[in-house]
């Protein structure tokens, strides 16, 4: 075993510490085990009910936005809360105080941190919403009218879409590292942001400012996950091929892909959830041991 004490290795087992809300590290391979663990002792245990609870949020989250641009706006807002009720039944299910239940992504809208976690919501639609505004600033609104979105969308023309998407590049070109760099800290400081809210009590903003601070501290094994979910969204992206020509053959296009995604948002969902709340547990508790339900 490494005797360097900074880091938690996989075979080491440890009694979860008291809930302070401080980050702490562990080693890059934890990023393979929260999956993992995801899968073995939140997921697969209590496959039915997940299943169930996935995809009720997956139908009401699909219907809802086609009533309009300002509720489908108003579902992406409030999607924290979503993870919430997910969060409040990983921990559930990990500490066998509970089952699943068919609206378990919608107990956030319930707890008692519900305020909290609304107002995060809130800080989050405001934090995304000036990092659009300064980079439409930047570039120039002039800049984007200019750009045929109907022509890209239509894919009509060969040369003139290549052409089209040789100005789009030379546009966003210059901003693509801010774009990359806003985007890795957007996520690193909401990636344990809800469950610092519901488990550590904390307030929205020093949430995401300990989320942020334990997403650096722990870059390498986020790395990790990412790798993954990466290989891992590759095996489901040919499975889903293969199914979808299936389904095609027996109805329409568009109800085929529809089926197709409810059903695949209500497995990926619950899947996320524990990933989301193993890593908060392991990083903000100490909770490192190997799974008791190795797949």
């Amino acid at each position: 075993m490494d005797k360097n004490d900074e880091f938690i290795h996989v075979d080491e087992e440890q009694t979860p510490q008291p809930n302070s809300g401080q980050a702490q590290v562990v080693s890059p391979g934890r990023g393979y085990h929260w999956v993992e663990r995801s899968l073995s002792e939140i997921f697969v245990p209590h496959f039915g009910k997940w299943f169930l609870a996935g995809l009720i949020y997956s139908i009401v989250t699909t219907v809802l936005p086609m009533l309009g641009a300002a509720i489908a706006m108003l579902v992406l807002i409030l999607n924290p809360m979503f993870l919430a009720g997910g969060y409040l039944g990983a921990n559930k299910v990990q500490q066998k105080a509970g089952d699943v239940t068919p609206q378990q992504f919608f107990e956030g809208f319930s707890h008692a941190r519900k305020f909290g976690l609304l107002i995060y919501c809130g800080l989050f639609a405001l934090v995304g919403t000036v990092i659009v505004f300064l980079f439409v600033n930047s570039i120039g609104t002039e800049t984007l009218q200019s750009i045929n979105w109907t022509l890209l969308q239509s894919g009509g023309n060969q040369v003139a879409v290549e052409a089209e998407l040789k100005a789009l590049a030379d546009i966003f070109g210059p901003y693509m590292l801010w774009i990359f760099l806003a985007f890795v800290a957007i996520s690193l400081a909401n990636w344990f942001a809800p469950n610092l809210i519901l488990f550590a009590e904390q307030n929205p903003l020093s949430a995401l400012l300990n989320s942020f601070i334990g997403g650096i501290k722990n870059i390498l094994p986020m790395i990790v996950l990412v790798l993954v979910l990466i290989g891992l969204g590759i095996a489901v992206g040919l499975i889903s091929m293969i199914v979808g020509a299936l389904v095609s053959a027996i109805l329409p296009p568009l109800a085929a892909d529809l089926l197709l995604s409810t059903l695949l948002t209500a497995v990926l969902m619950p899947v996320m959830v524990g990933v989301g709340y193993m890593s908060y547990r392991e990083i903000y508790l100490g909770d490192v041991k190997k799974s008791q339900n190795t797949l």
